[in-house]
């Protein structure tokens, strides 16, 4: 939706009219806080229980392997917290990112 001609649109038009991309960035921002949050809790949790990855924290996320639900196909604590949870932190990031430079590049 475009201003018509002769018209100046307000500064914060321009980013509404983006198809979509605003609101994007906008969940992807509350899933990457979501799990940035989820982790520091995880490793305070460990750090406080002497880096003792035998206890769930029952904070995290339950991470699988493959496309399994069967509790014998769970990762271990220890993946999820030092590898599992921070990639996903980077993926939804670099998604994150691409969309606020859409966004900026309007």
């Amino acid at each position: 939706m475009a201003a018509p001609k002769g018209k100046k649109m307000f500064s914060a038009e321009k980013y509404l009219d983006t198809g979509g991309v605003v609101v994007g960035a906008i969940i992807l921002s509350i899933v990457v806080l979501f799990l940035i949050i989820q982790e520091v809790r995880e490793i305070l949790f460990y750090k406080r229980n002497n880096w003792n990855f035998d206890v769930d924290s029952n904070v995290g996320l339950r991470l699988y392997n493959g496309d399994s639900t069967d509790e014998k196909d769970l990762v271990s604590n220890k993946s999820r917290v030092c590898f599992g949870t921070p990639f996903m932190i980077f993926g939804f990031g670099v998604l994150l990112t691409a969309c606020v430079a859409i966004i900026l590049s309007k």
